[in-house]
């Protein structure tokens, strides 16, 4: 009698094998061209130069020792958080692995921390502080994935306000390639049809 342990392995063998390739994939003879470095631009339509400026953010009344609070400036996610000591910092709001928002997670001794990664970062350079990716599954799921900071922004607190300094024609420079590309795959950029 065929136990059931034997016909398991023979099923799990049988679908291993259909992923073995049946024939050697012959291999390329060239070599690659050295690699450049280029810069890769995303921008294709019309841009307008880099102005940087001060924009008011979140209002002081909304901040409190120990946590963030994300604020939308010139169309960038920004997180304010303010340390322990009182000290207030402005990141980008987006985590660099799955992109959810940084204002959630607790604000500690100069760092703030992924909440659901577990991933932790300086307030005053984005730099990945400790472990990458510590809490299970996302220390197997992203182990390969080099780590990343947050971009970091100027603040300032004056009045009732906290401002970051952001270029303010971020969004449209980057909305320009994007428009246009829309428009002329209806043939409504210059008006006219193809």
């Amino acid at each position: 009698m065929i136990s059931r342990l034997t016909v398991a392995l023979a099923l799990f063998l049988a679908g291993v094998s259909a992923l073995v390739p049946s024939r050697v994939l012959p291999t390329s003879t060239t070599r690659a061209a050295p690699a450049r470095n280029v810069a890769v631009n995303m921008v294709f339509g019309r841009t307008k130069p880099t102005q940087k400026q001060f924009v008011p953010a979140v209002g002081q009344a909304d901040l409190k020792p120990g946590a963030a609070v994300s604020a939308i400036c010139s169309g960038l996610d920004i997180c304010i958080a303010v340390d322990t000591d009182g000290s207030v910092y402005a990141l980008g709001n987006k985590s660099p692995v799955l992109g959810t928002p940084m204002a959630l997670g607790p604000v500690k001794a100069g760092k703030i921390k992924d909440p659901l990664t577990g991933t932790s970062f300086s307030l005053k350079t984005g730099e990945v502080v400790g472990p990458w990716c510590p809490n299970f599954p996302f220390s197997l799921l992203f182990a390969a994935i080099e780590p990343a900071g947050l971009p970091v922004f100027k603040c300032k607190t004056s009045g009732a306000a906290v401002s970051v300094e952001v270029d303010i024609n971020a969004k449209t420079n980057f909305e320009s390639g994007y428009w246009k590309g829309i428009l002329d795959a209806q043939g409504k950029s210059d008006g006219g049809y193809y």
